[in-house]
């Protein structure tokens, strides 16, 4: 029994690290670029490419979100949003070129900030809050920050393919971290929580528990 209980701990230790293998090959890009703007723009452009490969029924852009309500309050500072996910059925996007987009907040699913490195998390999950407040109602808990690399774990709560189910909307906004800065390492559980927010976002909650 407990073979089988390393065996498939194995597994899903090996599957993170796969997962987050271009991350932990990223030190080969240092060698080339030491601008964080740079490498902060693979990090950016790799995890879109992650979320477009699970998400096939919606968009993901870069941009921002629009409400009807904005002008008529003032808001024209719209903050940029690193990855919305948008369900064009909704509504089209405006202005849609490549991958960015201006997106009816009607049509926005989901939103997460990436961060190369962040040295205040606090100002992080501010940043979160604001953006949380453009999408609709129904969907204010899908908002996640993820920090390619830090110096501690960052997702506090447990990590199963719930999670994000189990969340209410006036709960803070989650964040977490791909890899322990100090040693390059994959962050397991940091990384299944960026997985599951995606398979919930989805519609999805019937992957097996990670031991």
């Amino acid at each position: 029994m407990g073979k089988v209980s390393y065996s498939v701990h194995t597994f899903w230790k090996n599957y993170a690290q796969a997962f987050s293998h271009p991350f932990t090959s990223n030190g080969l890009l240092g060698k080339f670029v030491n601008n964080p703007n740079v490498t902060g723009a693979y990090a950016e452009s790799w995890l879109r490419s992650i979320a477009a490969s699970m998400l096939t029924q919606f968009r993901i852009s870069t941009g921002t979100i629009i409400r009807p309500s904005d002008r008529a309050r003032g808001e024209l500072s719209n903050p940029q949003c690193d990855l919305i996910i948008w369900d064009p059925s909704e509504l089209p996007a405006i202005f849609e070129q490549g991958d960015f987009a201006i997106v009816p907040n009607f049509s926005a699913r989901a939103i997460v900030e990436i961060k190369r490195t962040c040295s205040n998390i606090n100002d992080l999950r501010e940043q979160l809050k604001v953006r949380q407040k453009y999408l609709l109602h129904e969907f204010k808990a899908n908002i996640l920050g993820v920090v390619v690399s830090h110096d501690k774990p960052l997702f506090e709560n447990e990590v199963n393919p719930e999670w994000l189910k189990e969340r209410g909307e006036k709960d803070e906004p989650p964040i977490t971290r791909l890899l322990d800065k100090a040693t390059n390492e994959p962050d397991h559980n940091g990384v299944f929580a960026f997985i599951f927010f995606l398979s919930q976002v989805a519609g999805h909650g019937w992957l097996p528990k990670k031991p």
